[in-house]
């Protein structure tokens, strides 16, 4: 919802207060956050191995979020915790990653102030991105799933499908190959 009602097109909407809209948005946005940040807390204390430029920040970032105990009940506390540039992190299951988000360094465009991507035009290649081998596997299901939808239609839109197959498992294998674990990545 953030991202499809940036602050361009909706201020005002549903007004509430000052903040309107936004300051709902921004409560259930930290709230996904600190899930995200909780799931890849277990992940890596289950020996899930991770990989991505954003490994060691994510994972410090992770490791800072007290355990998710409730909900943030007011805007103004949602907004203070998605202002912590580059230790706030935003799943994207549609890419296959976590964003470990600094405006400075992404590579989805975001607007000067965005407290969250723009995971619609999520880029291959940016520093804020990191996987973990749940999201590899993922990637590799998808791309079964690609495969076997390519298997149903004419040859050339099926082989179009099936190079998309193939990015998907070229994603995961090369997960694969730099993945490691938490201790090693942040030592």
């Amino acid at each position: 919802m953030r991202t499809a009602l940036d602050a361009r097109t909706s201020t005002g909407y549903g007004n509430r207060a000052r903040r309107g809209f936004h300051g709902e948005l921004d409560v259930q946005t930290a709230l996904a956050a600190a899930q995200t940040a909780a799931r890849l807390r277990d992940a890596a204390a289950v020996g899930e191995k991770i990989s991505g430029p954003a490994t060691r920040r994510a994972l410090i970032g992770a490791a800072s979020i007290p355990a998710f105990e409730g909900a943030l009940t007011t805007p103004k506390a949602a907004a203070k915790f998605l202002v912590r540039d580059g230790l706030v992190l935003f799943d994207n299951p549609d890419s296959f990653l976590i964003c470990a988000f600094k405006r400075d360094t992404a590579l989805c465009d975001p607007d000067p102030g965005a407290a969250a991507p723009n995971q619609f035009a999520c880029q291959l290649g940016c520093g804020n991105a990191i996987r973990t081998d749940s999201h590899a596997q993922a990637a590799r299901e998808h791309a079964d799933r690609l495969d076997a939808k390519a298997a149903l239609v004419p040859q050339p839109l099926g082989d179009r499908i099936r190079r998309t197959a193939g990015r998907f498992r070229a994603l995961a294998d090369a997960h694969d190959s730099a993945a490691q674990s938490a201790e090693v990545a942040i030592s």
